[in-house]
Formats: structure tokens, sequence, C-alpha cells
């Protein structure tokens, strides 16, 4: 699994399911410190078909998105 540290914690990066047609997440659990919720960022799904090309993203990248990522929950723009 990925992990950067981020926020003063360390954080491990999973490859998780549908949010919506076309867009899958990638949640961000907290593994240095217990009591800190999860972040979840949306991507679009052809971006990762697998956790292998997750783990292969560079650690400059993974930090971007772990920027874009919310509290629990996906940022959604709406049309």
């Amino acid at each position: 699994m990925t992990a950067i540290k981020a926020d003063n914690d360390t954080w491990t990066a999973e490859l998780g399911g549908v949010a919506r047609e076309g867009f899958r997440t990638v949640v961000f659990f907290c593994s240095s410190n217990g009591q800190r919720p999860y972040r979840v960022a949306e991507v679009p799904a052809e971006r990762f078909a697998s956790q292998d090309d997750l783990e292969r993203l560079p650690e400059n990248e993974l930090r971007e998105l772990f920027g874009e990522t919310t509290s629990m929950g996906v940022r959604r723009s709406y049309d």
C-alpha cells in the first residue's frame, strides 16, 4: 500500500469503489492516529484500474491527490 506523511500523520491510500458513473474513490486512512477520520478523493475511473496503479503513483502526485480529499466523503460538482 501507498503511504505518505501529511497533516503531521501517516496516511495509507487505498483504491475504493465507484462513487458515481465514471468515477471511483481513493480513500486515505490515517495509520498513525486512530482518531483521525478517513479522507476521500473522487477520481475518473480510467485513472486507476487497480490498487497497483495507485501504488505506482509518484509521491508528489499522491500528495496532490490527498490535497483534494474531504473528510469522510467526496467533493462533488453539480452541473
